[in-house]
């Protein structure tokens, strides 16, 4: 078989500006069991000018709860083997759309200009807002920094008891 490659090529694109965003999370949280309850969520997404304004807010709400998934549910064990404890979701805790309360998305006004028609990306920056959101509400609420994830109940009532 004849293969040609073509070596050193460099392709200069214009920059690619990052998108930005904010997170506001309000939750309720029992000290006794240290079950953290989403009662409101807020995003603001710099993401220049959304070409589909509808697919960018279902793509951040996405985000938005697969984030959290990763904040307060989503823990990977393995044990001494290497085998993985979680190997089906009766173990694994994905949250859905039902584990959320009010999740509210806007967006920024603004246009960039290297951008298609003034878009930025969107892409991940809407799963890495959740978790510091979280870890100030829970901080506000219990006076624990949590600073790995996830921030499971039992780590919550664990840290209010030796607290």
């Amino acid at each position: 078989m004849r293969c040609n490659s073509i070596t050193n090529i460099r392709i200069i694109l214009p920059s690619s500006p990052p998108p930005f965003m904010a997170g506001m999370v309000e939750i309720e949280l029992d000290k006794e069991t240290g079950h953290v309850e989403i009662l409101d969520y807020c995003a603001v997404v710099d993401c220049g000018t959304p070409i589909n304004p509808n697919l960018a807010r279902v793509q951040t709400e996405g985000g938005i709860v697969q984030g959290i998934g990763m904040a307060l549910y989503e823990d990977v064990t393995y044990n001494k083997k290497g085998v993985l404890a979680e190997n089906s979701f009766m173990q694994y805790k994905v949250p859905s759309r039902l584990d959320m309360g009010k999740l509210r998305v806007e967006f920024a006004n603004s246009y960039e200009q290297s951008g298609p028609f003034g878009a930025k990306s969107i892409g991940e920056i809407v799963i890495n807002t959740p978790s510091p959101a979280l870890a100030h509400a829970i901080y506000n609420a219990t006076g624990v920094w949590f600073k790995e994830l996830p921030i499971t109940s039992e780590k919550i009532a664990m840290a209010l008891l030796n607290k």
